[in-house]
């Protein structure tokens, strides 16, 4: 069986939202500990024990618990205070739950790094969980022999990570939206990019927004705020300076 295709991404921490806030309280976390106590939240039992086998090879890695439901995520996740906590996004309750307020309050309850283990893909999907404060998204379908250490490669680091079957789009830039990218990422303001070519500002703004409409038909995040439309322009290889 030939094995699927990942892409791993790393993202800076607080890429995806203002708040530091959880990363610095994760930050403190004893990450020289020899063992990564896991929480692994999913609602197939056979995947469960899929992945609980495959993780108790690892000797830096102990499963500490499961949980089929969110409700049982919380309460278990309060209980055994995970280190890592493996979280499938459809299980029972989720069509009810406001996963904002979930995950906020799973953050304020606990010390764990969340990662997002989950069959959906999808460039909206994986930046909405990470702009909620989730620390990486894995898709399930590519992990085969790699969860163990990615899972080690969340738990000791601050970057965001993602592990998806999702290439960074290629999108087709004109040679002026071209040129305003790499300006932005070199962190000029529109009155300077508009100087500097000799432009007026609105036009600069026309382009701006003529930028933001490919890269959301693109990732199909909508809209692109100005973190967003930097987040993935560095990541396509604009500007001097890589996020």
């Amino acid at each position: 069986m030939q094995k699927s295709k990942g892409y791993l991404y790393t993202f800076p921490e607080g890429s995806f939202n203002n708040s530091k806030e959880n990363s610095i309280n994760q930050s403190s976390n004893n990450t020289n500990k020899e063992i990564i106590l896991t929480l692994i939240a999913d609602d197939h039992p056979y995947l469960i024990h899929g992945v609980e086998a495959d993780l108790n090879k690892d000797p830096k890695i102990k499963i500490i618990g499961t949980a089929q439901s969110y409700d049982s995520l919380l309460a278990k996740a309060i209980e055994l205070s995970p280190d890592v906590i493996l979280h499938d996004l459809k299980m029972p309750g989720h069509e009810t739950l406001d996963f904002k307020e979930y995950i906020l309050k799973l953050k304020e309850q606990t010390n764990s790094k969340i990662i997002i283990f989950s069959n959906e893909t999808g460039w909206a999907r994986i930046h909405k969980c990470l702009e909620l404060g989730a620390s990486a998204y894995i898709e399930k379908a590519i992990t085969l022999g790699n969860l163990a250490e990615l899972i080690q490669r969340v738990y000791k680091e601050d970057d965001h990570l993602v592990y998806t079957a999702e290439k960074i789009p290629n999108i087709q830039f004109s040679p002026r939206q071209q040129a305003i990218l790499h300006f932005i990422m070199d962190g000029k303001e529109n009155d300077q990019i508009a100087g500097i070519l000799k432009i007026d500002i609105k036009t600069v703004q026309t382009y701006i927004s003529e930028i933001k409409m490919k890269l959301s038909d693109a990732f199909g995040i909508h809209p692109i705020r100005p973190r967003t439309l930097v987040l993935f322009a560095s990541k396509l290889g604009f500007g001097n300076k890589t996020i």
